[in-house]
């Protein structure tokens, strides 16, 4: 089992490498096959900690990694699921895909070798450490950064945050706190046992340290990030903060160049090792040398090995002194011989050892190196059926763009092995290792293996590749939860833990021969999919069901003045298969239900065709409580009970969130104004034009001619959606129309904004939104309402505390600092410990007309049927009328 998660270890990072157009230029020529050597000239590891994406170092990791050498992993407890999204409408846990391909992205900008994630999901902002705690239960994440740990085996460990109060918010504070429990526990036999009868074994790193220390204060090293590389062209600051930039959904793309020293103090609070008060660097008392390895870790050295690790510190000395800027390949001999040393070392090791552990690691980083140097590409294109057969020895044409595949579907693949460096290697085989249910068979129409492959030539093999019937659908990820007020994840299946995403199902793999030395080289097989304007990307080949049943709306409210009334509701079938289908639909539901039409018949017969019914739903009765519906569409006698969300954007590898195909329905006891006409501007995406829909108001999305020059009057509400001020020019430049609009008697309603919103330029009278804006993040904080008289919480509904009851994932967020006296606060809500805050819901007058600035998460509560959410909406949708 352990030799198994050594290997696992090994080889996972080249397998989730990106396509070359989403590899960075450092990575690749000779700066990539320097940086390659760098990474098997040391045996250093070392393990950073974070909370959520972005909150790395990515400077120190890019240090550490591009100019150290070190084996640099990163593990972080959450997705990032809770926060805002800047590209698009995505929240939750379709914004934690995103994220997690973001931060993929980012690390190989950083360096990082290997990434993991923890199975907690980000709640949102946190005051408190034991919120962190409640929310996830502090030993279901130890255990899980625990095993981390254990499996990676990192020499230094570096935690990005200290644990304390410092750090901010809650789940900073947790991640500091448990990295330094996890160092100790993950040495502690007799923690998590469980662990060590799966193969693991304990492992307590040399070093800890902690990061957030200022220079005035107590710090054992600091390291110089703003150091320019002139391998790589830049400082290793700022090849970070291009990747920290490329996670959009957080940064919008802005990428803020530094120049000179940047220091970062790191403090080390633990250590199992002699080591002097103030280092140079965090390897000062470790001997990184092949030599010193056995020593290091403290294990016998096995007979006969001191002069072959003797031997792989010299073979890599040669390469690094053979290596040319204008002939990397001339590194490969010498590489080749400490690949072969390296195995040696490894069969003389007896049994599970911490050695074999590290040399397991650096047998895959020299194969990884030989092939940089040499200057290998491996690629592997998925292809149409029949593509294979149709093309003779020799021949090649463009590959054609190809949809993910189905179950029960056939493909080709071709994989080609191009020598581009200076020295000739002999091929051994091209095969495709492929997952359960997925069969390979090679083209038996091809020429023998040569004998050898010169520079500038290719060595290529066809293959036919064909996903069973019940092959498993390997587009939905590996983890889920059944509601987003659960703390954490499930894993549906727990072997691949800790990954970004589930192993793809087919990966090629070309070995070849240098010196006598077999090495392997590795890559994920991939499809050519348009991408217009931007040309082609290609996308890694995962399966998707042959049907996929989406319910819209996911959730709906249901006025209780309408029960007996029908309601109604759509259901898309989409159809991801190259031959047709045809079915039946039907909407089941609750009993005494009725559903018109009782099914609905379809045929689809082209890949990504769509179809959209209607079902009139009617209720006899309802309540607060929730009733679900379901879809099921039935094919071929088979069941399709679920739909996916394909999420992609630009430079991500697209990934596919799974919902059963239901919806979930409330009875609200909500009063609406009939007839309402409603203006929304689209900030960075929500769902909230949805649920006022669902309140029977007729929305309008406000685009920017609209906003310039559009008759506004027409609307008896205009609602700024989520940060819209941050992300719309023309709503910025076209503000004072929509004054002149509340002026004249409009209702303009202001969601929350971040600090681009500037009351003394956008409010009608002067108010402070700073950059430290507070917030109230517990989602069941207590409300005390100060206006109860005001019409917005008298009519139509009476609003009261109990409206607040049941909200998600937080209360609010970006409240008013301080306003004029003309504004009047509503209600004062507060977390623990927090003095009450007013600034989140402020009402004045202006001219005939009222404007709003309403700061509670509504993007959050409408999408998921918070009942008063919608009574609240309902009541601010009416301010412009009277009762």
């Amino acid at each position: 089992m352990n030799r198994r998660i050594c290997a696992l270890i090994a080889c996972m990072a080249l397998l989730a490498s990106a396509p070359a157009s989403q590899t960075p230029s450092l990575e690749r020529g000779a700066a990539g096959a320097w940086q390659a050597l760098l990474k098997v000239r040391t045996t250093a590891s070392v393990m950073h900690t974070t909370a959520h994406p972005d909150d790395e170092q990515g400077g120190v990791l890019a240090r550490l990694s591009r100019h150290d050498g070190a084996r640099v992993t990163l593990a972080t407890l959450t997705r990032g699921e809770a926060g805002d999204n800047a590209i698009g409408s995505e929240l939750f846990d379709a914004l934690g895909l995103i994220r997690t391909e973001e931060l993929s992205l980012a690390n190989r900008y950083y360096g990082v070798d290997q990434q993991y994630f923890t199975t907690v999901v980000d709640y949102g902002f946190s005051k408190r450490l034991e919120e962190a705690f409640d929310k996830w239960g502090r030993d279901a994440v130890l255990r899980d950064l625990v095993r981390i740990i254990r499996v990676e085996r990192p020499w230094v460990l570096i935690s990005r945050f200290q644990g304390a109060a410092r750090d901010g918010h809650g789940n900073h504070q947790a991640a500091g706190l448990l990295t330094r429990m996890a160092f100790e526990a993950a040495g502690d036999p007799s923690r998590f046992p469980d662990q060590l009868a799966e193969g693991l074994r304990p492992w307590r790193p040399f070093k800890l340290y902690v990061g957030g220390v200022r220079e005035n204060e107590s710090w054992t090293v600091r390291i110089d990030t703003g150091e320019y590389s002139p391998v790589l062209g830049d400082s290793f600051d700022n090849i970070a903060r291009r990747g920290l930039s490329l996670q959009r959904s957080q940064t919008a793309g802005r990428f803020v160049p530094t120049s000179g020293p940047n220091l970062t103090y790191l403090s080390r609070v633990a250590t199992r090792i002699d080591a002097p008060d103030r280092e140079a660097s965090v390897w000062d008392g470790l001997d990184t040398t092949y030599a010193g390895l056995f020593a290091t870790l403290g294990r016998p050295l096995p007979t006969g090995a001191a002069a072959l690790l003797a031997g792989i510190d010299a073979s890599v000395a040669r390469a690094a002194a053979a290596f040319t800027l204008q002939d990397p390949s001339r590194a490969a001999p010498a590489l080749a011989e400490g690949l072969r040393l390296t195995r040696a070392v490894l069969a003389a090791i007896p049994g599970e050892d911490d050695a074999r552990h590290v040399l397991t690691v650096k047998a895959a980083q020299f194969e990884h190196a030989i092939a940089s140097a040499l200057g290998l590409e491996l690629t592997a294109t998925a292809e149409p059926s029949g593509r294979a057969d149709a093309a003779g020895p020799g021949t090649f044409q463009p590959s054609p763009t190809m949809p993910a595949p189905v179950p029960g579907q056939a493909f080709g693949v071709r994989v080609q092995l191009a020598n581009r460096g200076g020295v000739s290697i002999a091929p051994l085989g091209i095969a495709l290792d492929a997952a359960d249910g997925w069969t390979a068979v090679v083209r038996p129409q091809v020429p023998a293996d040569p004998a050898a492959l010169p520079r500038h030539d290719v060595f290529w093999r066809w293959f036919r590749v064909t996903v069973a019937p019940d092959a498993p659908i390997s587009t939905r990820p590996y983890f889920a939860r059944d509601d987003i007020r659960q703390g954490r994840y499930t894993l549906t299946d727990p072997a691949q833990f800790g990954r970004p995403v589930s192993a793809p199902p087919l990966v090629a793999v070309a070995r070849f021969a240098i010196d006598g030395v077999e090495v392997a080289l590795r890559a994920t097989v991939r499809r050519r999919e348009s991408r217009a304007p931007y040309g082609d990307a290609f996308v890694e080949v995962r399966a998707v069901p042959r049907l996929s049943v989406s319910v819209e709306p996911a959730s709906l409210v249901v006025p209780l003045t309408a029960a007996g009334r029908p309601f109604y509701v759509d259901v898309a079938v989409t159809h991801h298969a190259g031959d047709p289908s045809s079915g039946r639909l039907a909407l089941r539901v609750p009993a005494g239900w009725t559903a018109t039409p009782p099914e609905h018949p379809w045929t689809l017969a082209r890949v990504g065709e769509r179809a959209v019914f209607r079902f009139a739903v009617t209720a006899p009765g309802l309540d607060a409580r929730p009733y679900v519906l379901e879809a099921v569409a039935v094919a071929a006698g088979r069941e399709y009970r679920d739909g996916f969300e394909r999420i992609e954007h630009r430079d991500l590898e697209p990934r596919y969130l799974y919902r059963p195909s239901t919806a979930t329905v409330r009875g609200v006891d909500v009063a609406v104004v009939p007839g309402l006409q409603v203006g929304y501007v689209m900030g960075i995406g929500d769902q909230v034009p949805a649920g006022l829909a669902q309140l029977g108001a007729q929305v309008t999305l406000l685009d920017a001619r609209e906003l310039a020059d559009g008759d506004l009057s027409r609307f008896d509400a205009i609602v700024t959606g989520t940060r819209a001020y941050a992300v719309r020019d023309d709503l910025r430049a076209s503000n004072r129309r929509l004054l002149d609009y509340t002026r004249e008697g409009g209702n303009l309603i202001v969601l929350y904004n971040t600090q681009e919103f500037v009351p003394a330029e956008f409010a009608p009278y002067p108010a402070e939104l700073p950059m430290g804006a507070e917030e109230v993040s517990e989602e069941d904080s207590p409300v005390d309402i100060l206006a109860p008289a005001h019409q917005a919480f008298t009519w139509p509904n009476r609003i009261t505390a109990a409206d607040f009851e049941g909200w998600v994932e937080q209360r609010g967020s970006k409240f008013f600092a301080t306003w004029d006296a003309a504004y009047t606060p509503m209600i004062a809500t507060w977390d623990t410990g927090q003095a009450p805050q007013r600034g989140g819901w402020l009402t004045t007058r202006y001219g005939r007309g009222t404007w709003t600035y309403f700061a509670y998460a509504l993007h959050r509560q409408l999408p998921y049927g918070v009942p008063g959410a919608f009574r609240i909406t309902a009541n601010l949708l009416a301010l412009g009328k009277t009762p």
